[in-house]
């Protein structure tokens, strides 16, 4: 069966196609080579013992079957964002399901020092290119795209280019080779983005956060992952209201990412500041 995240690699690699032929990647890399670093993103989010969650909140304008604005102010929510305390900021750049834009994610570069996130759909080198010039301190790989050996050879060259692999897994299946690839940030998504149907509008929004505590539970290779240390380990989805980052604190989580709750929240920062205390 087609997935979601299949028909969204099609219409990639024929974006990836048309800018390339434009700005070819060997362009990008010199360009990238003169950056200074960005803040950093892993160390930024580790929670201290005794600590509350970080939070990583989201710029995003829509998700398939839902419109959070109607039109997107990157830097007025990011002003939010900061004074909630968010610790990081991820930011959307697809535009056709997600109202998203590598511009967006260029404003929000200027806007914060905070670490940015760059969420996108990555199949190449090419893509963290594109948002390691913009901004990012980070970029979201999911695993369903990759073998390991893929996985392993995208997150080596992320790190060469200065930019932290979030390594995201939304299925079981996935984890053993992303436990494998030992990447230094894991992303659980509480949404099974990966099983979602080529046509996601009425089901793109199943999901639970319990799921985090399910993972937590089930793999000891996870546990043994994080009991290594400086491993960051964030939970994403789903996240409606402090009753959900209570949840998902009663398990050693560093962080978690919230998306469209803090998007739509008539008071962004009350709303912020509530989801800290639940996990303290």
């Amino acid at each position: 069966m087609k997935t979601f995240l299949d028909v969204v690699a099609a219409e990639k690699r024929l974006e990836i196609a048309q800018r390339s032929a434009v700005l070819p990647e060997d362009a990008l890399r010199e360009q990238v080579a003169e950056l200074a670093p960005r803040a950093p993103f892993r160390r930024s989010l580790l929670r201290a013992a005794g600590a509350p969650v970080s939070l990583i909140t989201e710029l995003k304008a829509r998700a398939p079957g839902r419109e959070n604005v109607a039109a997107l102010e990157p830097e007025a929510v990011i002003a939010d964002y900061e004074a909630g305390g968010a610790s990081a900021i991820s930011v959307l750049t697809d535009e056709k399901h997600f109202g998203g834009s590598l511009e967006t994610l260029a404003r929000a570069g200027r806007a914060t020092s905070l670490p940015l996130l760059h969420k996108e759909f990555i199949l190449s080198p090419y893509q963290l290119l594109e948002g390691r010039l913009r901004g990012a301190s980070a970029a979201l790989i999911l695993a369903y795209y990759f073998t390991e050996r893929e996985l392993a050879h995208l997150v080596e060259v992320a790190k060469e280019f200065g930019v932290e692999a979030v390594v995201e897994c939304s299925l079981e299946q996935e984890l053993p080779r992303t436990l494998a690839v030992d990447p230094d940030i894991i992303l659980i998504n509480n949404r099974p983005i990966a099983a979602i149907p080529a046509n996601p509008a009425e089901s793109y929004s199943r999901g639970d956060v319990r799921n985090a505590g399910l993972w937590w539970d089930r793999f000891e290779g996870l546990r043994r992952w994080h009991e290594q240390g400086e491993r960051l380990l964030i939970s994403a989805s789903c996240v409606e209201g402090p009753a959900d980052v209570a949840e998902i604190s009663r398990h050693p989580y560093d962080a978690i990412l919230v998306g469209n709750a803090a998007m739509v929240a008539a008071d962004r920062q009350g709303f912020l500041r509530d989801l800290i205390a639940a996990s303290a």
